[in-house]
This record gives structure tokens, sequence and C-alpha cells, in this order.
């Protein structure tokens, strides 16, 4: 028995809810969407519906959603728990300016349970998060500073998105990357980054003493996304 190909590309046609959706949204959202991650050609897929791991798309088409909206939604799309908890809480108000026993309560399971956590502070988003914790090594350090690897992503901050992504024209020198500002960033937002090349024990630990009276803090992902996932070396 031959199986019929799983049709992947309705969304394709010009014809599609997709397209229509898409054509909509550029009249209200500039480039059609709100996050540059999804932008992609000709329009992004949209989504209807999700249970579990999967998807629905607005054709109609079951995908497997590998991403859970980058691990947000780790227990899959949909799942009862989940929205039971969130029920219960729609009964009780959605949004607060003043704290609440809930917030307590997580932080509090997040400190137990994750050994060198001290304490926490809830932020809206990742960008947010680095920006509070490289102002607090700022004010800690009293320096103006902060080392990053060359290609790491760790959000849209000027300071955290220099040299995101250079191209071999800004490279610089293999051993010292040049620090290039990211569109939008100010040119002296480079000036109080030092650019690290991954996997370079020696390189950095040059560039951290040739920097260390002005440097408050070192921002790295251990396994970075925008740099294909390429691993520490051992003892990195």
């Amino acid at each position: 028995m031959t199986r019929k190909p799983i049709q992947t590309t309705a969304y394709k046609s010009p014809s599609s809810q997709s397209k229509r959706l898409y054509d909509s949204a550029r009249e209200v959202m500039p480039g059609g969407n709100t996050r540059h991650s999804i932008a992609f050609s000709p329009y992004p897929i949209y989504v209807r519906s999700g249970k579990g791991c999967r998807v629905t798309d607005v054709e109609g088409q079951e995908r497997v959603d590998f991403i859970n909206n980058a691990t947000v939604a780790i227990l899959g799309h949909a799942n009862p728990q989940v929205i039971e908890a969130v029920a219960r809480q729609l009964e009780l108000g959605t949004s607060f300016a003043m704290p609440t026993e809930p917030e307590v309560e997580l932080a509090s399971l997040l400190v137990d349970r994750v050994d060198y956590i001290d304490k926490v502070r809830f932020c809206n988003s990742g960008t947010e998060a680095v920006m509070n914790a490289i102002k607090a090594a700022r004010v800690f350090t009293g320096r103006p500073k902060i080392a990053k690897f060359e290609g790491a992503y760790h959000g849209t901050y000027d300071y955290a998105q220099v040299s995101l992504t250079p191209n071999p024209e800004t490279w610089g020198d293999p051993r010292s990357p040049r620090s290039i500002g990211a569109l939008g960033s100010t040119p002296q937002s480079a000036e109080d980054v030092v650019v690290l090349p991954w996997n370079d024990v020696q390189a950095c630990a040059d560039l951290i003493e040739a920097n260390r009276e002005t440097l408050a803090a070192l921002i790295f992902d251990p396994l970075p996304a925008s740099l294909g996932l390429v691993a520490p070396k051992p003892g990195f």
C-alpha cells in the first residue's frame, strides 16, 4: 500500500488563510509580526491551536512542534493540569500591580531546588533579565564594561546584542574579535563591550586580563544556540 505524502505547503498557496493573515498583519505591524525569530519567506505559518507536542495551522495541517515556544511550553500545549491551574487563577484575577503569595512560593521553590540560586527576581523577558543583571553588576563593581562571546545571543539590550551577527568584513582578529554594535544601538554601546572568541581559553584569559580594571561582568550561554549549539571544549 502506497501512502499519500502529507501536504505541508498549503500555507504557501496565494489563496491560503496564512497569506491573508500575513497581508492583514503587514498593515498593522512592522514586518507583519512582532517576533523576528519567526519571520521567514514567504511568510510565517499561522497556528490555530495546539495539543501536546503538535500544533494545527489555519489551513488545518497538523505539525509536530519541536520548539514549544522556546521551551516555555515544556509540558506541551493545552496541558490539562496547566489549564486547570490557569482557570483557578482567572477566578481570582489576572494581573496585579502588587505582590502576591504565589510569587513568593515560586521563588522559594526555585531557591530550594537549584543549589546555586540564592535569590530570584522575576522579569517579563530574557532581554529584561539580562539588562537588569548587567546594570546590577555595574552598580556592584563600579565598572562600565561587560564581556560576551562573539555571535552569542542574549536578548536585544544594546550591550548584550553587540557582535551578535558579525560578518567576514567585521570579524577582526580571531583571538580578539571586533566589537560591533547592533543596528539601532549607539556607537558607545560597542565601546563598552569586550568581545571574546568561543572555545579559545588563552585568548579569553588575555582579553579579560587586559580589561580587568573596567569589566563589571562576563555573560555567557554554556550551549549557545546562535553559534550552532557548539559545545564548550573540556575545561573551557
